[in-house]
């Protein structure tokens, strides 16, 4: 019995497909001996160039998605409709277009590498658990030539240097006024309570401290200096961030409730300066100052 979908000759839309996908021992023998072991698609840090989150998520997701062949991909395999007992044993890092548009929308990226290996994996699985010629495998096959396509042309175009600005404003790189509904979210969020001014050993009986952790920081500082134009770069600003989470990882440890919360507000700062999509070297330019009343 040929694993995959059937091809119709009817104008009905196809069935679902018995998507085969990848795992860790699978042998060659189930796939005609193209992939012999579980090897997720891995995308190198930067690869992506200067493409968004959102970017990605409306010009590769969104158009891949509405190809035909996009069918077979759209939700999670449903093992037991499609009759395919072995999957579970086969799939053990199922993954479909469905649920990356989730992650998406969940903000459980935290880079744009990150969305394109689940979208990688998409098509490497439906290519290793069915066979070579069959109707799911060769729609993997099409879909993944055009979802590379897309996004080489996308990570062209992103990197590409831009024209010249026509006003000052834009060339003097990302205003402070942009910066400060991010710095807002971190300082709202619910486990932000703790890094939100700064540490008061005296009160909190921690006389050793400061000789633990030299340069202390937290959220209100950060945002001080914002507003005095302390932090020439995005990256500057960043690297402040980070250093609330370090400090208090390195003095509570990684395992205790606030060094917890300290990596989940962590990953929570690197998903929002991906959303952004202000490059590390953008230069971080003062709100200009109001101007003054006219005279009566």
């Amino acid at each position: 019995r040929t694993r995959g979908a059937r091809a119709s000759a009817s104008s009905a839309p196809p069935r679902r497909a018995r998507v085969r996908c990848c795992c860790a021992g699978v042998g060659a023998s189930r796939c005609g001996g193209a992939m012999s072991t579980y090897s997720r698609p891995q995308v190198p840090a930067g690869s992506c160039g200067a493409i968004s989150l959102r970017l990605a998520g409306r010009d590769l997701l969104k158009p891949i998605s509405k190809m035909d062949q996009a069918f077979y991909f759209l939700q999670p395999v449903d093992v037991v409709a499609l009759r395919i007992p072995d999957y579970p044993t086969i799939v053990r890092e199922p993954m479909d277009l469905g649920t990356i548009e989730k992650k998406l929308d969940a903000s459980s990226y935290a880079t744009t590498e990150e969305f394109v290996a689940d979208v990688k994996l998409v098509w490497y699985n439906a290519r290793l658990y069915n066979p070579v010629g069959s109707v799911v495998h060769e729609a993997a096959r099409a879909l993944e030539k055009a979802f590379d396509d897309r996004l080489e042309a996308l990570v062209g175009s992103c990197d590409r240097p831009a024209p010249p600005a026509p006003d000052s404003d834009a060339a003097d790189g990302v205003p402070a006024s942009k910066l400060r509904p991010l710095l807002r979210s971190l300082q709202s969020h619910a486990r932000s309570k703790p890094f939100r001014v700064p540490v008061d050993y005296v009160a909190l009986n921690l006389p050793h401290y400061p000789t633990i952790i030299t340069q202390p920081m937290d959220l209100a500082t950060v945002s001080s200096n914002l507003e005095r134009g302390r932090y020439g770069t995005v990256a500057d600003l960043r690297r402040d961030i980070d250093l609330i989470w370090q400090n208090a990882i390195d003095f509570n440890g990684p395992t205790s409730w606030i060094g917890a919360d300290a990596s989940t507000l962590r990953e929570h700062t690197k998903r929002k300066f991906s959303q952004s999509g202000f490059a590390d070297t953008a230069a971080i330019a003062l709100d200009a100052a109001a101007p003054p009343p006219a005279a009566p």
